[in-house]
């Protein structure tokens, strides 16, 4: 049987220079890492670093020298060659969606049960006067984490909503429920990063379905070139009204609202590269616990996470010590540099970082010709990347159930006969390349 054909994306279609894993690495988290330095060893007002500071010129030229490594092993990736991708047709496609994002329902209603049955509580919630705790509602680990499958769901959902512009009013009722529950997670918990996986994929696909703004849109030019630096100033605002309600009432006769609000903002990213290298200073490294670099695998249930944890000698995690000897419990989180520094060594971080990368520049560069694998699983690349300051993503359990979720769907759509690969006609990649 003849292999189907497929278009590649024109040039208008092309997607801006902060969604490539290399070039968002070299042009903006680099950057970062110095301004975060700079900024959390400087005199401003509002800091909260209430530990030592561990961080030496040494710690933050790995840093970069990690960032550098992961922008070549990116570029690597991006520009080899796809011959064949694997593709599905829209039908299907929304059907698994659709089937997703009940799975994501059902976790969500079932571990808010409680709250979603009872309207006084609610109320209470919303007005803020009452937050819950995660273990109090129900959370039962292997069904609850069932939540975090919204991802690659959102995933999905974006590229046929925007790009492929599918008619389903199903599917769209299904992403704006979703997006309510993840909203409303991120409130009562403050759980920012839900809000990005959510958001990223959604904005990905719109970006992808969007034309290039033109020399007549001065305005929305600039904000597509500026990318995440003009969605800084965002970024800061929705952190700092989440710290209005969780911090504030406790440093509003110390300081003024705003500088409270950098200085927090500023100390969630220094932080966590202080805490990386108190844990470098204070542990024997490489540990090969992979508490970074594997740290789902550490928590897995059905007694597998306590047996791989015993097998490394992992029983007490180096970052857990280092936080009650030395630490600050509200900013606990370590870097990804350094963190997969303490699991593997200098080399091993290397290595770690480049060949990571360079699987994100594959999923680029497929995602941008419509695979379906790469539509579900890319956008978890960026959220790795912008997450990079406090810790590594994808050893995260958030991530690995992204990953099964996406691996979920694809198993189903090859049973069902619903995917077949597809080459590109030579008319394709040649307005591809150009």
């Amino acid at each position: 049987m003849r292999e189907p054909e497929y278009a590649a994306p024109s040039p208008a279609r092309a997607l801006p220079w902060w969604t490539r894993p290399s070039t968002v690495n070299l042009l903006f988290v680099l950057p970062m890492l110095l301004v975060v330095y700079w900024a959390g060893s400087s005199d401003l007002q509002g800091l909260a670093v209430r530990t030592r500071n561990y961080l030496l010129p040494w710690h933050l030229a790995l840093c970069l020298g990690l960032v550098v490594f992961s922008a070549i092993g990116a570029a690597l990736g991006e520009g080899l060659r796809q011959r064949t991708v694997l593709q599905g047709r829209d039908d299907h496609l929304v059907r698994a969606a659709l089937c997703l994002g009940m799975v994501v329902l059902a976790a969500y209603v079932f571990w808010y049960r409680s709250l979603v049955l009872d309207p006084s509580v609610m109320l209470r919630i919303l007005t803020g006067e009452f937050k819950p705790d995660r273990e109090e509602i129900g959370r039962v680990v292997g069904i609850t984490s069932l939540v975090n499958c919204a991802a690659p769901f959102f995933s999905l959902a974006g590229y046929l909503l925007f790009v492929r512009k599918v008619r389903s009013d199903a599917l769209k009722a299904m992403v704006i429920v979703l997006l309510l529950f993840t909203l409303f997670r991120t409130y009562i918990w403050s759980e920012r990063l839900a809000a990005a996986e959510a958001l990223i994929p959604l904005v990905l696909a719109l970006l992808l379905a969007m034309p290039r703004p033109t020399a007549e849109q001065p305005m929305r030019s600039l904000l597509y070139r500026l990318g995440p630096y003009a969605a800084l100033p965002v970024v800061f605002l929705f952190f700092a009204v989440a710290e209005y309600f969780r911090s504030w009432p406790f440093y509003e006769d110390r300081m003024a609202f705003w500088e409270f609000a950098v200085g927090r903002f500023v100390s969630y990213y220094y932080t966590a590269l202080n805490n990386g290298a108190g844990i470098l200073a204070t542990t024997e490294w490489p540990s090969w616990k992979f508490e970074a670099v594997l740290d789902w695998l550490h928590a897995f249930p059905l007694g597998i996470g306590h047996w791989f944890s015993e097998a490394v000698g992992a029983t007490t995690e180096s970052g857990d010590l280092f936080l009650q000897r030395y630490g600050d419990p509200e900013f606990n989180s370590g870097s990804s540099f350094l963190g997969v520094t303490l699991d593997l060594g200098v080399a091993g971080a290397i290595l770690y970082f480049a060949v990571t990368a360079f699987l994100g520049g594959v999923l680029y560069s497929r995602y941008l010709r419509g695979d379906t694998i790469a539509l579900m699983l890319y956008p978890s690349v960026l959220v790795a990347i912008f997450e990079s300051f406090r810790y590594c993503y994808w050893g995260t359990s958030r991530a690995f159930v992204w990953l099964l979720g996406a691996l979920a769907v694809l198993a189903a759509l090859w049973a069902f006969g619903a995917l077949a690969t597809a080459r590109p006609t030579r008319d394709a990649a040649r307005r591809f390349a150009s």
